[in-house]
């Protein structure tokens, strides 16, 4: 693997990329170092009162670039004149926030615009799911912090190959943070890993971590059969569902230890 030397940048500077994304490289003493982004998700309440919880995390090793990837999309979107509006599913689903007046035929022509892109782009994911059925609001967070650094043994070797590891999350996930934060402490040390407060409407791999988090989501409610006519409309039915969101978006999955193999089904 290949990292670009930037000489022309001092010690510690960041080097911006386009299209909402985190910056290509990092820069130490005039060297390019390995970065690994993070990017997080969730879905549900923390009290358990909707069900279910879900927590997603997304993987970007910064020596592969996204900028042209982007771009297209944008490109792409703008063509059909179609409004650039920071992806958010569950708005885009139901048409509120900034989908709000949108019609339904451009909501769902943005949603295959940003599922195209999500088939191209070099990230991975990883979704942990909870239920009230075996997890309530007082044991959610130590199950998050011991499932994370479970996963993070799991691959170790692999995370301790990149020398700063810069975790995105948004002021609105203090459970997610925190368990990510003690965590990653613990397993890669607090000073490989940054911490970073941004908006999801700045950073399109935000917006790729609520995308994978919606998908398995709908996966858990086609699954129970409790999809509703929305997710008919956009999603299709369970067959089509499984087709053009699901599928794809498993390729995309970190197996929780290299033994396990995930199957593409609703199960």
């Amino acid at each position: 693997m290949w990292y670009k030397w930037i000489a022309e940048a001092p010690s510690g500077a960041e080097v911006p990329s386009a299209g909402g994304g985190p910056p290509a490289f990092f820069v130490s003493r005039g060297f390019a170092v390995k970065v690994l982004s993070i990017f997080c998700d969730e879905s549900g309440q923390q009290d358990m009162s909707e069900g279910y919880y879900l927590m997603t995390i997304v993987v970007h090793d910064q020596s592969v670039p996204i900028d042209t990837l982007v771009a297209d999309y944008e490109r792409r979107i703008a063509s059909h004149r179609l409004p650039d509006i920071p992806f958010h599913m569950k708005d885009l689903l139901h048409g509120h926030g900034e989908y709000d007046g949108v019609d339904p035929d451009v909501r769902k022509g943005l949603l295959m615009h940003f599922n195209a892109l999500v088939r191209q782009l070099p990230v991975e994911y990883r979704t942990f799911s909870y239920s009230s059925y075996d997890t309530t609001r007082d044991n959610l967070a130590a199950r998050m912090r011991r499932d994370i650094v479970n996963f993070a043994y799991d691959h170790l070797e692999w995370f301790q190959s990149f020398e700063q590891v810069p975790v995105y999350y948004d002021e609105d996930q203090q459970a997610v943070t925190t368990a990510l934060h003690r965590a990653f402490d613990l397993i890669l040390g607090e000073q490989a890993v940054e911490w970073r407060l941004i908006s999801y409407r700045d950073y399109r791999l935000a917006q790729v971590a609520d995308y994978f988090c919606s998908v398995e989501l709908a996966r858990m409610r086609y699954r129970e059969g409790s999809y509703s006519r929305t997710y008919r409309k956009f999603y299709g039915q369970s067959q089509s569902f499984r087709r053009n969101f699901l599928k794809p978006a498993r390729r995309k999955l970190i197996a929780h230890s290299a033994s396990t193999t995930y199957s593409i089904t609703m199960e």
